[in-house]
């Protein structure tokens, strides 16, 4: 759906809503499969609720740059950490991301929150919730199902050319890959688990200017294919 002109993630599960590590540590042994977040059929759907038709992406960089050890790592990792945890810490991505450039609240319109009040946002709150619906939809998916993880980022990075017309610049690309990844969850505490969380978010952001860049591409040609009307 949007949301003050913002793109964000209205699906990740066509069955079940998803669920993002521990409630408390007692749970530990909840099944994998009742914590996965399963990709749809389609591309996610964003953007007012519709859905948008499945494309078919160049394959240049599909490769995560990480092992199956590695993708097992930052699973092992994400499941570590209570619902709690996580909702800190995609608030923390979030926040840091607003610090980055004015510009940013009011892509987000969030200009006229006081900034010791924007934490306390619902629209801060619900962003904040879909970048972890985003995270549990790649940790849980792009070891047996990489391809379609693929898709469904470029799909996501697609839809953001229409954030354009409020200012969406290329630079907040480089802006969003520093803030994920330099706030990761508490869990991620060794180096190995540090470098692999730092290369999966690469890999995400990568996707998504992937797709990005072809929404460019396409806009410019539906300009230039309109007829001239004199």
């Amino acid at each position: 759906m949007k949301h003050g002109g913002t793109i964000i993630p209205t699906e990740c599960s066509l069955k079940s809503k998803p669920k993002f590590g521990r409630e408390k540590r007692s749970s530990r042994s909840t099944s994998r499969s009742q914590q996965q977040c399963t990709l749809p059929q389609e591309p996610m759907s964003i953007g007012g609720g519709r859905r948008v038709a499945k494309r078919s992406f160049p394959a240049n960089g599909s490769i995560s740059g990480l092992s199956q050890d590695e993708k097992r790592m930052i699973e092992l990792c994400w499941f570590k950490c209570t619902q709690k945890q996580l909702k800190k810490c995609t608030e923390d991505i979030f926040a840091d991301i607003l610090k980055q450039d004015e510009s940013l609240l009011k892509l987000f319109n969030l200009e006229s929150v006081p900034p010791h009040r924007v934490r306390d946002n619902e629209f801060f709150k619900s962003h904040a919730a879909n970048f972890a619906i985003v995270l549990n939809l790649v940790v849980t998916n792009f070891n047996d199902n990489f391809e379609r993880t693929c898709d469904a980022l470029q799909t996501l990075g697609y839809e953001h050319v229409n954030l354009r017309p409020r200012g969406f610049q290329m630079m907040y690309w480089d802006i969003f890959t520093d803030c994920f990844e330099q706030n990761r969850p508490m869990s991620f505490r060794k180096d190995a688990e540090k470098d692999a969380w730092s290369r999966m978010i690469l890999f995400i952001l990568r996707q998504m200017k992937i797709g990005y860049s072809r929404g460019v591409a396409d806009k410019k040609i539906e300009r230039l294919s309109m007829p001239i009307i004199y």
